[in-house]
């Protein structure tokens, strides 16, 4: 069988799942605030499908029989509905789970995402059966495998061969860093498996054991939820339904509802199991690897390929309350009536509050969340009263409404259909870290209001921060060292149909791009979340890690010289072109 023949059916191939380096020199000044560097140009790049270095078909054949006949010809979700891959059975099932998280999950060349499968190439699920499909930033091939011995196969292959490679999981990622045009790609879908322990010590030290579970890369956090549900533990882990257990959460620091209470997701890791790009299973924890575990809570992407993570657990929470409220205001209040829920943050955050605001001029919505709450609604609804009574002074020009519930566990939260996100559309992040002090005068929060108003960008403010995301010190990992002062994360967002001009398009990235730098001005000195930041940061190393990047960048040519895992905007990216 050649694999590699365009003319093998696309739901056969579905069925079958399933030399000189840029040296940079960067030096920190000033507090961080003044950044320089130096680079060297380099000939030197990994192999991409197109190019002279690819491997012939004779060798992909022989991997594909390594792998167990796993090796697929990845393509655009949409590519059965188009003539050059038509299949009407697979059509109609990409049509009917178009807006499945599940569903794009198993599909090696589906993200959650749309922006990184297609790029601003063709493959449009709404298109004519006539009109074109490209392959966009799909990789060629996927590996979908099925062990950790798979994996070690296919990193092999990888470093023999010198092939630009991705690591895909539940592909729940803003910055595609799992795909990539003419790239090789891993898919660790497959990788299952939940074990919990009641004495858990990281391999080679001598600790104190503790409650912890052991989550395959192929899991999702809500069967993560349902099984510690059954087990009377909690996990600290994403908010929504497409976010991977083991994968780009858990690497870029992973937020949470939950974080001001247990940290980070990072603050939670005990231990990951890799495959290192030299083809061999290791364990990375503070007594092995020392090094690579510190890099891995947080550098992100591409620094080798998590197979497992170890989290810490804790006693089931109980009275999970949530606040949903929706606030509508005309255009001339819409301002100041912000600015009073801004200014409400530090206060809900020593109430035990956490949570998403989401916000367009006109309209306001959050949802709320005071885990292991006495379940008192009357005195939580207090928290809300500087709300009602701006409402109160504006009758028939502001809305409010708030409705409380009390969930006896995360997972009947999440059974409830909570967090169940609409994917399969193409959008665009940017974002800053902000400090307490940034809700803590009248006249911050009224400027912040009014930049959002005028921004007219859709924008979210999530309350993450603060409690235990704050104690940790900067450099303890590598998540981006403002996450220790960090109250909340202030995020900007747009998005375009597959009709929208690539004028327009770019347009909309570059206003992301302006709304993420409008946003530092009010947060001088802060990064972001790497996992939520602009694809097109323009001093992504500063913004996305802070300090913490020279060391990050040492670790990455430690463990991937050669950049065979490097993928855009993360570590070495800069290096290894």
């Amino acid at each position: 069988m050649d694999i590699s023949s365009p003319h093998l059916s696309y739901r056969r191939m579905m069925s079958r799942l399933q030399s000189q380096l840029r040296i940079i020199t960067i030096q920190l000044l000033a507090a961080l605030d003044v950044w320089s560097s130096t680079q060297q140009s380099a000939s030197r790049s990994n192999c991409i499908e197109g190019s002279s270095c690819w491997p012939p078909a004779s060798s992909w054949a022989e991997l594909n029989r390594t792998l167990h006949g796993h090796l697929v010809r990845s393509l655009p979700p949409a590519a059965p509905c188009h003539s050059s891959y038509f299949d009407a059975d697979a059509c109609s099932t990409a049509r009917n789970n178009w807006e499945n998280a599940t569903w794009r999950a198993i599909q090696p060349g589906a993200y959650q995402d749309t922006a990184w499968e297609n790029g601003d190439e063709p493959c449009y699920i709404d298109d004519t059966i006539e009109a074109p499909c490209q392959q966009g930033h799909v990789p060629y091939y996927t590996a979908v495998v099925g062990s950790v011995e798979d994996v070690q196969a296919a990193v092999k292959f990888a470093r023999d061969n010198k092939l630009a490679t991705r690591v895909k999981g539940a592909s729940h990622d803003y910055l595609g860093r799992s795909s990539g045009s003419g790239t090789f790609s891993i898919q660790t879908i497959n990788l299952k498996g939940i074990a919990f322990y009641d004495s858990f010590v990281p391999s080679g030290c001598r600790v104190s054991p503790q409650n912890a579970v052991t989550v395959a890369a192929g899991h999702h956090f809500t069967d993560v939820y349902k099984a510690a549900d059954a087990h009377g533990r909690t996990v600290l882990g994403g908010a929504t339904s497409s976010v991977g257990a083991a994968g780009g959460w858990a690497l870029g620091g992973g937020h949470s509802f939950l974080s001001p209470q247990y940290g980070l997701g990072v603050d939670n890791i005990l231990q990951f199991a890799v495959v290192t790009v030299d083809g061999r299973a290791q364990i990375a924890n503070q007594c092995q690897n020392a090094d690579l575990f510190w890099a891995l809570r947080g550098g992100g992407g591409g620094l080798a390929v998590a197979t497992s993570v170890t989290y810490k657990t804790y006693p089931a929470v109980k009275n999970l309350m949530t606040i949903s409220l929706q606030a509508t205001t005309n255009s001339d209040l819409y301002t100041p009536f912000l600015s009073t829920i801004l200014s409400l943050l530090p206060a809900w955050s020593d109430y035990n509050i956490s949570g998403y605001t989401y916000t367009a001029v006109r309209g306001t919505t959050a949802t709320l969340f005071i885990p292991n709450s006495d379940g008192n609604i009357a005195k939580t609804n207090t928290s809300l009263a500087p709300i009602y009574q701006f409402a109160e002074a504006h009758p028939g020009e502001v809305n409010v409404s708030a409705r409380f519930a009390v969930y006896p566990s995360i997972w009947v939260l999440y059974e409830s259909g909570f967090a169940v996100e609409k994917v399969g559309l193409a959008s665009v992040f940017g974002s800053r870290l902000f400090p307490r002090s940034a809700f803590e005068s009248k006249a911050g929060t009224d400027k912040l209001a009014q930049h959002v108003a005028d921004s007219g960008l859709f924008t979210l403010f999530l309350l993450v921060g603060g409690g235990k995301v704050n104690q940790p010190a900067p450099e303890a990992m590598a998540v981006n060292p403002s996450w220790r002062k960090a109250l909340a994360h202030v995020v900007v967002t747009d998005a375009w149909r597959s009709n929208t001009s690539i004028a327009d398009r770019n347009a909309i990235r570059r206003r992301i791009t302006q709304g993420a730098q409008g946003l530092g001005n009010f947060a001088p000195g802060m990064g972001t979340y790497v996992n939520e930041a602009d694809y097109n940061e323009p001093e992504w190393q500063k913004v996305f890690w802070g300090s913490n990047y020279p060391r990050l960048l040492e670790v990455k040519r430690k463990y991937d010289p050669t950049g065979i895992l490097t993928c855009k905007k993360c570590v070495g990216d800069e290096t290894f072109v």
